[in-house]
């Protein structure tokens, strides 16, 4: 595991350095640390290298963490992003950026090693994920990522946050291969949605999170409508919330 440590001074970059490593000796995890002192330094580097976590200041000469994690998601949606800072005032403006966790200086360390317990978790090696095959390659997708598949005749599109894939299989096959996820719907004919990245279900339109909308089938409208509050059900009394 990769971890990214960016902060303009020097103390706190270490002290950071040294719980994270700690943290990773108790939970025998094996973990790489770099530190960074301004986000221009630490953007620089995403060139050649790709990092699990990343600790954030947001208070820095030149970017701030603010517009540094911005730019970071330009690059990088899956990284993990923990913000670590020394006020709330920022705390609207971390969450465009997906961030993770909003720690405050001096770091709470049992604070930290919660948040870093809960961010391998999320991890993508540690989420499921199906195989599918794209021009005779093999390709690993990350199933929280799929929005959705269309069949396309003998093939299946496959649609995920990052893209589009197609890859040669019938519908129903593909469906067999994501039975053990109950996420997934059949909205249409031909057309399976990812319920946990869907906003609304409504009439005959199907909502999804980046604005997309799909068709229902007018056999379905209701029973899709309840599928989507069964599926939020499920999610709240399995996490808690």
């Amino acid at each position: 595991m990769k971890v990214a440590i960016v902060d303009d001074i020097k103390e706190y970059r270490e002290s950071a350095g040294k719980a994270v490593f700690e943290w990773a000796k108790d939970r025998h995890e094996v973990v790489s640390i770099k530190g960074y002192k301004s986000g221009e330094s630490f953007l620089a580097a995403l060139n050649g290298e790709h990092f699990d976590i990343v600790l954030m200041d947001i208070y820095m000469d030149g970017l701030t963490g603010i517009e540094a994690a911005a730019k970071l998601r330009e690059i990088s949606l899956d990284t993990i992003l923990i913000f670590a800072t020394t006020s709330v005032d920022h705390m609207a403006e971390a969450f465009p950026c997906r961030a993770f966790d909003y720690i405050m200086k001096p770091i709470d360390i049992p604070r930290l090693y919660r948040a870093l317990d809960e961010a391998v978790k999320v991890l993508p090696e540690n989420q499921p994920y199906i195989t599918i095959t794209v021009e005779k390659q093999e390709i690993n997708i990350i199933v929280s990522d799929i929005m959705y598949i269309m069949s396309d005749l003998n093939y299946c599109l496959v649609y995920t946050r990052q893209g589009e894939y197609r890859t040669r299989s019938q519908f129903s096959k593909f469906m067999e291969n994501l039975s053990e996820f109950p996420q997934f719907y059949v909205i249409n004919r031909g057309v399976t949605v990812n319920l946990d990245n869907v906003t609304d279900i409504k009439e005959l339109d199907c909502e999804l999170s980046d604005k997309t909308i799909l068709p229902v089938s007018k056999k379905k409208e209701l029973e899709a409508e309840q599928a989507l509050i069964d599926r939020r059900f499920q999610v709240r009394r399995k996490t808690g919330n």
